[in-house]
């Protein structure tokens, strides 16, 4: 009788031990933000961070600005497991002499839909 109920919980034990072993949540997108800009000459790196659960997967996004007439082009950012964000950069770049402002919005397209917005000072 010992040594059926042993057996019993030593199974369950295996059991529990290969599930938390090889059982991972699917990837999420918890969150997004866009950090302070760095200026350089003449354009301001604007980068985003896209939060994860950890995971591993692979997020799709899309940098948009409105006063751009080309269609925004989808981008991908790789994420390894345990890996809770990553961080994706676009440049603005500025023309001329003095300032603008420009929108700029982060755009997380997969595996959740996620969007920021801010707006960007170029001066040169």
């Amino acid at each position: 009788m010992a040594s059926s109920a042993l057996t019993v919980i030593l199974l369950l034990a295996s059991g529990v031990v290969l599930y938390l072993r090889f059982h991972h949540a699917p990837f999420h997108v918890t969150g997004v933000a866009i950090t302070q800009p760095t200026r350089t000459a003449c354009a301001v790196n604007v980068t985003g961070r896209i939060a994860t659960n950890g995971s591993a997967g692979t997020v799709s996004y899309e940098w948009l600005f409105p006063s751009d007439r080309q269609a925004p082009r989808p981008l991908s950012a790789t994420v390894n497991a345990g890996q809770h964000a990553v961080d994706v950069i676009v440049t603005v770049q500025g023309s001329g002499h003095g300032s603008a402002t420009q929108t700029v919005t982060l755009q997380v397209l997969g595996p959740d839909l996620k969007t920021v917005t801010t707006p960007v000072v170029v001066r040169c």
